[in-house]
């Protein structure tokens, strides 16, 4: 029974921190938001990034941006997908 909401778990929060490490990376490369699958995936990870906006401000350099909202939403998620596996613990084989 928990192999199934464990398996959920991870299916949702890795989804989510994959999408937040793209956000990450096209970020910190300044890629063009013009672009139809980066306005997408900035749209997608607004409403995740949006309650950690006003942390930390970005930090640009030579082009560059380390966007820290999205940084710190990613920490946070995996602590909380951490947090609820462990909620449900793994069922041991008996044989």
């Amino acid at each position: 029974m928990f192999r199934i909401i464990r398996t959920i778990i991870n299916l949702i929060f890795g989804i989510v921190e994959i999408l937040l490490l793209i956000r990450f990376v096209f970020e910190f490369l300044s890629v063009s938001s013009k672009v139809p699958f980066v306005s997408w995936l900035y749209g997608t990870t607004a409403q995740l990034v949006a309650p950690f906006g006003g942390i930390i401000p970005n930090w640009k350099f030579a082009g560059f941006v380390i966007d820290f909202p999205t940084l710190i939403a990613l920490i946070i998620y995996s602590f909380v997908g951490y947090l609820l596996l462990q909620i449900f613990p793994r069922e041991s084989h008996r044989y």
